[in-house]
This record gives C-alpha cells, sequence and structure tokens, in this order.
C-alpha cells in the first residue's frame, strides 16, 4: 500500500510541472542552459563575409564580347571583377564559393587569362578557370603555390566544359559548379588558410536614412562604351546597366542587382610589342577607389600586396570598410575621371 502511495504521489507531482511549466522553458534544464545558447546571426545570401569561407572558391573568367551576352552565373555570385582585356572589351572574373554560391548547372562563357586578374584570384586561394590567355597569364597561373590552374585547353581539364550550339565560338565555352567540383577533388590539393579571405560585413542603412536616388557611370576605354548603376532605395542595392541597356542573366532573365559597388583606379599600360595589343595592370600596390553603399559615396583607398594577400578597401581614417551584406561589384578604370556621379 505504501508502495503505491508513493508512486501515485510521484506521477501527481511529474504531472504537476509539466502542466505548471513555461512551454519554452520545458525544453531546457535550467535557466542556465538558456544563456548559454546564443541565437545565430541571420546568414546573408551571396555574401563573402570574412572567416566563412571553407573550400576553395572557383574563379571563373567570363567573356563579355558583344557575341558572348548574355552570360551567365553572375547573379549568382558573391564577388565580381571587371577590367579592361583590349580593344576596349571588358572581361569579368566571378567567384563561386561553395557552401556560400548554389548550386548553378550552367557558368559561361568562359574565356581567356589576363594576369592582372590572376594576381586577384591568388590573393583568394582559387582553382582558377579560364580557356587559354595571355602568355604572362599562363605562365603565372600554372606556377603560382597560391592557385589551381583549371584551363580548359589542357587535357586535364577539357572534359569538365562543353561548347553550346546556340552560339559562336569562341564564346560558346560552358561549364557547371559540378563540373569544377569534380575537376578540383581529382587534384591533390594542399591545405590552405582561408580565413583571410572575404570582407568585413555590417547591416544595411535602415531605410529611413537612404537616400532617395544614385546614379553612377562610368567607361573604362571609349565613353561611348559605358556601363551605369542605379541605385534602388527599397532592395539597397544596385541596378547594371550596359550602357542604357538592362544588363541581364542568361539563364534567368533577371537583371544584375549588387549591394556594393567598388571602383578601383589602377595604373595600366599596353605591353610592349604584344600582336594583340595585351594591356597589364598594376595590381599589387595602392591607389585611390570610390566605394558605392547605402545610396552614398565613400572615398577609399585600395591595398594589395603580392602572393597569398587579398585584396583591402580602406577609408579615409585609414580603417578598412565594412560593406553590405550582398554580393560586391569591383570595376577597375585606369581613372577615376572616367567615373561620374550624381
Amino acid at each position: 500500500m505504501t508502495r503505491y502511495l508513493v508512486r501515485t504521489l510521484l506521477l501527481l507531482s511529474v504531472c504537476a510541472l509539466f502542466l505548471t511549466a513555461s512551454p519554452t522553458l520545458a525544453a531546457f534544464p535550467d535557466d542556465v542552459t538558456l544563456h548559454r545558447i546564443k541565437p545565430r546571426p541571420p546568414v546573408l545570401p551571396l555574401t563573402l563575409v570574412r572567416g566563412s569561407v571553407t573550400e576553395r572558391p572557383y574563379a571563373v573568367m567570363l567573356d563579355n564580347h558583344p557575341m558572348a551576352y548574355p552570360q551567365v552565373g553572375l547573379n549568382q555570385t558573391p564577388l565580381v571583377f571587371e577590367a579592361l582585356a583590349e580593344f576596349g572589351i571588358t572581361r569579368y572574373m566571378a567567384l563561386f564559393v561553395p557552401g556560400i554560391t548554389p548550386e548553378l548547372p550552367t557558368i559561361g562563357p568562359v574565356r581567356s587569362a589576363r594576369s592582372y586578374f590572376v594576381e586577384y584570384a591568388k590573393g583568394m586561394h582559387a582553382v582558377y578557370v579560364h580557356a587559354g590567355g595571355a602568355p604572362d597569364a599562363l605562365t603565372m597561373a600554372r606556377t603560382s603555390v597560391e592557385l589551381l590552374d583549371m584551363d580548359a585547353l589542357r587535357v586535364d581539364a577539357e572534359r569538365y566544359f562543353r561548347r553550346v550550339g546556340d552560339r559562336q565560338a569562341p564564346h560558346n565555352l560552358f561549364t557547371s559548379t559540378r563540373e569544377l567540383a569534380a575537376f578540383a577533388e581529382a587534384q591533390a590539393l594542399a591545405e590552405v588558410d582561408l580565413s583571410e579571405l572575404g570582407f568585413l560585413i555590417k547591416p544595411d542603412l535602415p531605410l529611413a536614412r537612404r537616400p532617395a536616388a544614385q546614379q553612377l557611370s562610368y567607361y573604362f576605354l571609349y565613353r561611348e562604351s559605358f556601363v551605369a548603376w542605379t541605385y534602388d532605395r527599397t532592395s539597397n542595392s544596385y541596378l547594371y546597366f550596359r550602357q542604357n541597356r538592362p544588363h541581364v542573366d542568361g539563364a534567368t532573365g533577371q537583371q544584375l542587382r549588387f549591394k556594393n559597388v567598388v571602383v578601383l583606379e589602377v595604373p595600366e599600360r599596353p605591353i610592349p610589342g604584344d600582336p594583340k595589343q595585351r594591356i597589364e595592370q598594376q595590381v599589387i600596390g595602392e591607389g585611390p577607389a570610390r566605394v558605392f553603399l547605402d545610396g552614398r559615396m565613400i572615398e577609399a583607398t585600395w591595398r594589395k600586396g603580392a602572393g597569398f594577400a587579398p585584396l583591402r578597401i580602406y577609408g579615409p581614417g585609414g580603417t578598412e570598410l565594412t560593406l553590405n551584406g550582398g554580393p560586391i561589384w569591383i570595376a577597375v578604370l585606369p581613372s577615376l575621371d572616367h567615373l561620374t556621379v550624381e
């Protein structure tokens, strides 16, 4: 009888505990555990936060010849570099990062290497993806310990690319994130420290403090071949225009939209005696920059050392700038005089 009474009292106590306890607190043993658990910050899409990269990124050279437009994949990358190739035509280098960018069945058109793009890729420990290139760029890509070279024109990589029939060669070479990963997995990759890759990120400026509008445009060599960005206050992002037409992604038809636009002034000169009139750019060192975010312009300074050193952007006081979460577009101009802001 006593044993039955004790068992009954114990059962009533347990029921009373569940009836009176808070539903939230019932999931935790005590207040100490509650205070130990910290909520995770929200994951911002396509954001290259410093310290968040765990695998080598893929730095893919993308064609920007008129016959290559529209490109596929530029709207799914956290970072794009744009700089002159030759004859006033620019080229893109887009970064695709495992765990940050989505799986993409199509990326391209892939085009050739230039040495100044290789220098930027070295600072990101990237798998550098291209189809041939200038002689100095090919040598640098193959011999740099900072990179894994993935050249579509070499036998070890050609099977990871494909030509499509609805575009004219050489503007029809494509790949995918799956093929990039398969190439990387087939290599004997050394462990690398990726902790310095990425940027410092801040919250967006609140809507009430954002300006109503901002526009900027720039050209690389010929004034009539300009690109432009229009600030969208609601999304706190910049829409990309090829001259006066929206620049869209070839797979989705969506206009390219970036949260940060960074314009660098980088000295350049023709390569002496080059029959294709290629150029070289002095991307090692420092120079002036303009950073556009939150609908405002910040005068800044870019700096990059040799080798593993990544590109860094500093504000007027010498402190590294914090950027908005979301993708970053970096345009490399021979002069900031080619930039117009309204």
